[in-house]
């Protein structure tokens, strides 16, 4: 007898959720009719979905408080996230509170199901046998999509850094401005095949390698095998996986070994620490953390703060944890430091992580903010006043690689730079959080500003004398692939090509996870959370790859918040997915 009435209120709901949601997101003649159909009947089935299971999910939201509290300051974030500000501004009043509260709802009745269908299932958290050779099983759907990739990329992807590395192995002169640990394994790799191909092929045997490891990790401790598959065949069928994996960036090695740490961390949660105290377990922690410190310029205090935050946790096990914390250290500044010196290789240049404080002085010249004349006078001898004029928001480019930038003057005296700097944000406060929300947008934006931009990826070799050139296996395929991630760049770029996405799920996961295993499934978070926060003070561009370790790990964490510890059920205790044995 209810059928027909929820059917009715589903297709009200849906239709102004999807009409509200895509309203604050961009104008009306923007949007396509299919994003219209698309999401009209999501909404339906999803709020049809929502009905049915109401009761059951407002026990299973309402059961904790502090779920509750999550969900709805997550909701907020993301209807903010979503927001085209220009629209917001310039709407009328009355309809902006409209369709934001109707879209606040929508939002808060997703997440809120999503919640429930994790805490209603899962799988009980306890060791259970699983054969090492099925890290070798979820690889393989991995390798064989990937491979596709190379043939179609054929030898590889290479964007202007990727072939600045390649020179430096060419002309055997090295620099650390691009991660010199990434130009070594180009340097060793191309003595087995002198092709960009041999580095595609070590990647995409490194992301399945971590990959199926941590699927494996999961299978060891309750996870179900059929979700198991699940997980390796979406991972496999990804864009952007498939397209990261023929890219020749360090942020790729980078970013899989923050998965790689994040795995060991639950790991580590899921054995009670027992790892620790194994030989085994203390050197994957050590290799995870040197990973990350040398695949990134940035990446040593990622490293270092995951591995303090482990110490705090695990205070018992604080001497096995204190020796990768020295090593790591102490091996990083020998090698930056007399290694480099003896070998003359040229450190990264220290303006690079100027790029914030940059942009924000350029916003302020070009919208003739308020600076005095000492202050206009030695900006000139970095660039002269008008050539400031060429700030872009998003882009720290059009400064920092200007004909007339002269960054010797800020490495010379820091200080002064950053004083200056200093005395225009407390000088022009309005104008600097513009600039600053506008430049990290990338990692907090879901929706790409009106006039802004996102590089996901890049495709083909970039012009060179090296006479590295794309050469397609079969052009057919090339011509195949590139259509379908043009095609879901066009379509789904605030689903799969904006990190804040996963940024936001892997939030909503840990919430849930903490409900099921307790305070401490927030730990994981660490790596994703420390890398967020050092692209926050220094991002340059608004490049996908800077944050694809978000999208890259997010499976981990909904893999974890599947797991559920004794005692730990909701209310009603009930649970559908028993463990399975292998």
């Amino acid at each position: 007898m209810t059928r027909v009435p929820n059917l009715l209120i589903s297709v009200a709901a849906g239709l102004a959720a999807t009409i509200s949601v895509l309203a604050i997101m961009q104008a009306r003649q923007d949007t396509s009719l299919l994003k219209y159909v698309v999401l009209s009947i999501v909404g339906i089935g999803f709020f049809y979905a929502f009905l049915r299971y109401r009761k059951q999910i407002i026990q299973s939201v309402m059961e904790k408080r502090y779920i509750t509290a999550g969900i709805a300051l997550l909701s907020v974030y993301t209807l903010i996230s979503l927001m085209d500000w220009p629209l917001f501004v310039n709407r009328p009043w009355y309809e902006t509170v409209i369709i934001d509260l109707i879209s606040l709802a929508a939002i808060f009745c997703f997440f809120s199901f999503i919640a429930f269908l994790l805490l209603k299932g899962g799988s009980r958290w306890q060791r259970t046998d699983a054969s090492k050779w099925q890290i070798l099983w979820y690889m393989l759907p991995m390798i064989f999509v990937w491979m596709f990739y190379l043939l179609a990329f054929f030898p590889g992807n290479m964007s202007p850094d990727s072939l600045n590395h390649w020179r430096q192995v060419e002309n055997m002169e090295f620099n650390n401005w691009h991660p010199f640990a990434y130009t070594m394994v180009i340097l060793v790799l191309t003595q087995i095949w002198d092709s960009p191909a041999v580095i595609v092929i070590f990647q995409i045997l490194l992301m399945s390698f971590v990959y199926a490891y941590g699927i494996y990790s999961f299978r060891q401790y309750g996870l179900g095998k059929r979700i198991a598959w699940v997980a390796a065949l979406l991972w496999a069928v990804l864009p952007i996986n498939g397209i990261f994996s023929t890219i020749l960036w360090k942020d790729v090695v980078y970013s899989t070994f923050i998965v790689f740490l994040t795995i060991f961390v639950m790991k580590t949660i899921l054995q009670e620490g027992e790892n620790l105290r194994t030989w085994s377990g203390i050197a994957i922690f050590t290799v995870a953390l040197l990973g990350i410190a040398f695949f990134r310029n940035n990446g040593l205090p990622i490293a270092v703060l995951t591995a303090i935050g482990m110490l705090l946790v695990y205070r018992r096990s604080w001497k096995q944890l204190l020796t990768p914390l020295v090593l790591v250290s102490a091996l990083y500044i020998v090698v930056t430091g007399p290694v480099f010196t003896a070998y003359d290789i040229q450190s990264a240049n220290p303006n690079e992580s100027m790029s914030i404080p940059t942009q924000q002085i350029a916003a302020v010249v070009s919208q003739d903010g308020e600076l005095t004349e000492e202050q206009l006078a030695y900006l000139d001898t970095i660039l002269p006043i008008e050539d400031w004029d060429a700030y872009n928001p998003y882009l720290t480019d059009r400064i920092k690689f200007h004909d007339n930038f002269k960054d010797d003057v800020i490495v010379a005296d820091m200080g002064k730079y950053l004083s200056v700097w200093f005395d225009i944000v407390k000088q022009n406060p309005a104008i600097v959080i513009e600039a600053y929300l506008k430049q990290t947008s990338l990692v907090w934006q879901i929706n790409k500003p009106i006039d802004g931009y996102t590089n996901p990826y890049t495709i083909d070799v970039d012009p060179n004398e090296m006479g590295l050139e794309t050469k397609p296996v079969s052009q057919t395929l090339y011509d195949v692939l590139e259509y379908g991630l043009e095609t879901s760049r066009y379509h789904t770029e605030e689903l799969f090509w904006r990190p804040a996405v996963f940024s936001i799920l892997i939030i909503l996961f840990s919430l849930i996870a903490s409900r099921k295993l307790g305070a401490i499934a927030w730990l994981p978070i660490l790596p994703v959370l420390f890398n967020t926060a050092t692209i926050l003070v220094g991002l340059p561009a608004q490049d996908y790859r800077y944050q694809v370790s978000n999208a890259m790990v997010s499976i981990f964490f909904l893999l974890f918040a599947c797991l559920y510890k004794k005692g730990k059920e909701p209310g009603d205790g009930e649970r559908t997915v028993r463990t399975r044995q292998p």
